[in-house]
């Protein structure tokens, strides 16, 4: 049956643009050191548990102020700050050793961090002296105890002759990773609240983190963080397994609410779509695609008890609103935002290199059941821009719980996920448009062992699902690769985007993915800043 799903504008589009891409801006005052600080007797995740129960119980805090010096500070002065690598702790001493970054421009959060070795917790305290300050900043007007503002870690994977900066936390409850072989892309978040409503979302944030100072042979790294923010504080362990094609995050977390949020999203992962498969970029941008994921999957068990599972592909689109769609779920197994085109002349970017940014999949260690995914895409107005948000929304009691208990793992990787090798993806999309006759031609590739192993002659049903759209036609031809080619002319049939679901059956046989994607009628207008065209 076809999963309906709400796609409807969202009223306030001006805090929502901006929410994305400025939300490390937000927080609260996480308190200077001192000898009866309650951080420094935390040991162990069972301490922090304590301590953000706790918490939980005292009025929230209001945000540290940062001096004006660096809340007025340009772009490119922020980033001439640059952490001096032989200052890192651990440095010289361990593969895994851990930078800090600055306060300032929108990294205004008081973060504070602390290591524990042999049962022993040590603040790290914030010092210019670990710093380089170029640009027009004066260090002067830096103020000693200025705190920090998050960190990063660095670790040599085997084999390399260097470490490299593989997992970093820095504003809100952001952290992002990445494996060996891929760069910078999507992130993932500790929590949101409030997001995709008619009202500003609230941004917890990681106010402290304790490293724990792995020990020689260990592979995983442990870091805690306290999450706090005006309805929720939170204890979270996370258990780092660098790679070089995979790196793992595994999570726990106990959050304890103050007051119940009308919304909770839990796992959140945040990207950026611009333009690529069924949308053209500006006309003076010659890159044929720009974006650091082009779709979520989701898997889920189709009934309990039972070992069958569904893979749902839902190809991103923009819309020229804030637009949110939602897959209902009875057992979530994993999503994730991926990027699954990782081919260089996909993106003909020399720069960006958006064919080396990872896909990043969320599975659940405990269950997480009747709820649903939902799906944010944001117009963006150009690719600074996270535009992309997906997240598990709970239902049932896990949604008004005052105390919540989740364990899943987030998963740093190149390309598509594993366990879906034999199974055939939806891997290109194509759109004709005829204007004035409200009808879309669309071309999906199917490329995959379920479909390759078919012969040329065999029929194969090509199960189709539309909401306010009818299909005119459908059918199917076989590629010299073994890759089917699924051509549908659709009827839209109001004036918001049609749902449309594609899979692929060998009578009562799965063959394929279940492909989704929201189709407007027409081509979405949007006005693309000269400034951030690569060919002016």
């Amino acid at each position: 049956m076809f999963d309906r799903l709400l796609n409807a504008p969202l009223k306030d589009t001006s805090s929502m643009l901006l929410t994305l891409f400025l939300s490390c801006s937000t927080g609260l005052t996480a308190g200077r050191l001192s000898a009866e600080d309650p951080c420094l007797a935390v040991g162990s995740y069972k301490d922090l548990c304590r301590l953000a129960e706790h918490l939980s119980t005292q009025p929230h805090q209001p945000r540290a102020s940062l001096p004006a010096a660096l809340a007025n500070i340009a772009y490119e002065d922020y980033c001439s700050i640059s952490f001096r690598p032989q200052r890192a702790t651990w440095w010289g001493k361990s593969p895994t050793y851990f930078e800090t970054f600055h306060r300032g421009f929108v990294q205004r959060d008081r973060v504070q961090i602390f290591t524990i070795s042999e049962s022993e917790t040590t603040a790290i305290p914030f010092s210019k002296d670990d710093f380089v300050y170029g640009g027009s900043l004066d260090a002067a007007t830096v103020p000693d105890d200025l705190g920090h503002a998050g960190l990063k870690l660095l670790h040599t994977l085997e084999g390399a002759s260097e470490a490299q900066e593989l997992l970093t936390f820095l504003g809100a409850s952001y952290f992002r990773g990445r494996s060996g072989d891929t760069r910078y892309g999507t992130s993932a978040r500790g929590l949101a609240i409030n997001v995709a409503l008619n009202q500003d979302e609230e941004f917890p944030y990681f106010r402290a983190f304790w490293v724990v100072r792995p020990q020689p042979g260990d592979r995983t790294v442990e870091i805690l963080a306290l999450m706090d923010s005006r309805h929720v504080s939170g204890a979270y362990r996370f258990q780092f397994a660098p790679g070089s094609q995979e790196s793992r995050l595994d999570v726990e977390c106990q959050l304890t609410f103050r007051s119940q949020p009308e919304k909770i999203a839990l796992a959140p992962l945040t990207s950026m779509w611009m333009w690529g498969d069924g949308l053209q970029g500006p006309p003076r941008d010659r890159r044929p695609a720009c974006h650091d994921s082009d779709g979520l999957l989701v898997r889920q068990q189709v009934k309990a008890g039972q070992p069958a599972h569904e893979w749902t592909w839902r190809a991103f689109a923009r819309q020229s609103y804030p637009s949110v769609s939602r897959i209902a779920v009875d057992k979530l197994t994993g999503f994730g935002l991926m990027q699954r085109n990782r081919a260089f002349y996909h993106f003909d970017d020399h720069n960006a290199r958006y064919d080396l940014r990872p896909s990043v999949w969320v599975t659940p260690t405990t269950p997480w059941t009747d709820g649903h995914i939902e799906l944010l895409e944001l117009p963006g107005a150009h690719e600074g821009i996270d535009n992309i948000a997906a997240y598990w929304v709970p239902g049932g009691s896990q949604a008004q719980s005052k105390r919540l208990t989740l364990a899943y793992s987030v998963a740093f990787f190149a390309g598509d996920h594993k366990q879906q090798s034999y199974v055939s993806r939806a891997t290109d999309l194509r759109l004709d448009r005829h204007p004035g006759q409200r009808t879309v031609d669309l071309e999906i590739r199917f490329s995959g062992p379920a479909v390759a192993e078919m012969a040329a002659e065999s029929p194969i049903q090509i199960d189709t699902d539309a909401l306010r759209a009818k299909v005119l036609s459908k059918r199917s031809e076989r590629t010299e690769t073994g890759d089917r080619l699924v051509f549908l002319t659709v009827q839209l049939l109001e004036d918001a985007p049609a749902e449309l679901a594609v899979q692929l059956l060998d009578g009562k046989r799965v063959l394929s993915e279940r492909f989704t994607y929201l189709c407007p009628p027409q081509t979405p207008e949007f006005v693309y800043p000269a400034v951030y065209t690569r060919q002016e």
